[in-house]
């Protein structure tokens, strides 16, 4: 088995590979790395693969920072995820260690690797600390109505009830005007959040451009307002909730409510077995809604390292 670094996957390579391996997710498919790495110059793509006879047998993806001599490590970007893959365990861990190796280096000056799906003792140990971060996701092997009667809290189904009684619709968005209306919300309310927010619209309009590989932008529509809006990405049997914005006057509508409803509903209709709410970040409100969605907690691993110099040179 030789483990190595790439560049470069054919997708004709690594589409088959995904669409047969467990714990695949949209942040594991070329479309989210080539949507990161054309929207933000300082991301170089990497690809670390196990191959047997030159056959993919598999993979990490991260991405590259570099500043002169240094470099940082990220895998993936923005807190998603970039965990190993592979159907063979031992192979999985082979190609977390080479990561370890590669976040030891001396000219790493950080790095960070969400392993969702992993425990934390299969994790090597690594050269900084483990933290293990949460997330709440919706459980729908038994499909949308076994969801809405079951999972789904009695209060949450009388605000999405409410909302079709009021003719609130829920759709997805295809035209460019609509994608310019879902930005303008999502900015207003993203700008409170700090740290990436609001991402850049430029690389919204790339993913948007991608509606063909999973990636579905939400709109909420009250006559021809659009009062919320909401990004879930769907790949195989996952759906991931990404971004939302909401406007001041939807958050007593319950329409945050209503675009995860419709969403889970989306992602039974093609066959996911889970829709994943995200981390919540600590904020208690956050978690509370979306258990009362049908989240259930759900931990995993993530590493980190930084160099005690890192931080005085980042400020320079």
């Amino acid at each position: 088995m030789k483990i190595d670094i790439e560049e470069q996957l054919n997708r004709a390579e690594l589409d088959p590979f995904l669409e047969g391996v467990p714990g695949a997710t949209f942040f594991h498919a070329p479309a989210w790395m080539e949507s990161l790495c054309s929207s933000f110059a300082r991301l170089q793509p990497v690809w670390i693969t196990a191959r047997e006879d030159g056959r993919l047998q598999g993979l990490m993806p991260l991405c590259v920072s570099r500043r002169g001599p240094v470099h940082s490590l990220a895998a993936m970007p923005f807190g998603t995820y970039g965990t190993p893959l592979s159907t063979d365990p031992a192979v999985k861990s082979a190609v977390l260690s080479r990561y370890i190796g590669m976040a030891s280096a001396p000219s790493c000056a950080a790095s960070s690797a969400s392993l969702f799906g992993m425990e934390e003792s299969g994790v090597p140990a690594p050269p900084g600390r483990i933290r293990m971060e949460e997330c709440r996701v919706i459980g729908l092997a038994g499909g949308f109505e076994s969801y809405r009667s079951g999972a789904l809290s009695a209060k949450k189904r009388q605000i999405c009830n409410r909302c079709e009684r009021e003719g609130i619709v829920v759709k997805i968005l295809s035209s460019s005007a609509e994608f310019d209306d879902f930005y303008e919300v999502y900015s207003r309310g993203s700008v409170r959040w700090g740290g990436v927010h609001p991402y850049p619209k430029a690389f919204l309009a790339g993913l948007f451009a991608r509606r063909e590989e999973g990636v579905l932008f939400w709109g909420a529509f009250s006559g021809g307002e659009m009062l919320g809006g909401h990004i879930d990405l769907y790949f195989g049997g996952t759906a991931q909730a990404w971004q939302a914005g909401i406007s001041p006057r939807s958050h007593e509508m319950g329409i945050s409510s209503y675009l995860v409803y419709n969403a889970a509903r989306e992602a039974c209709a093609r066959g996911a077995s889970a829709f994943n709410l995200g981390s919540s970040g600590g904020d208690e409100g956050m978690i509370f809604f979306k258990e009362s969605m049908g989240g259930k907690k759900v931990l995993y691993p993530v590493i980190e390292t930084r160099k005690l110099w890192w931080k005085p040179l980042r400020r320079k």
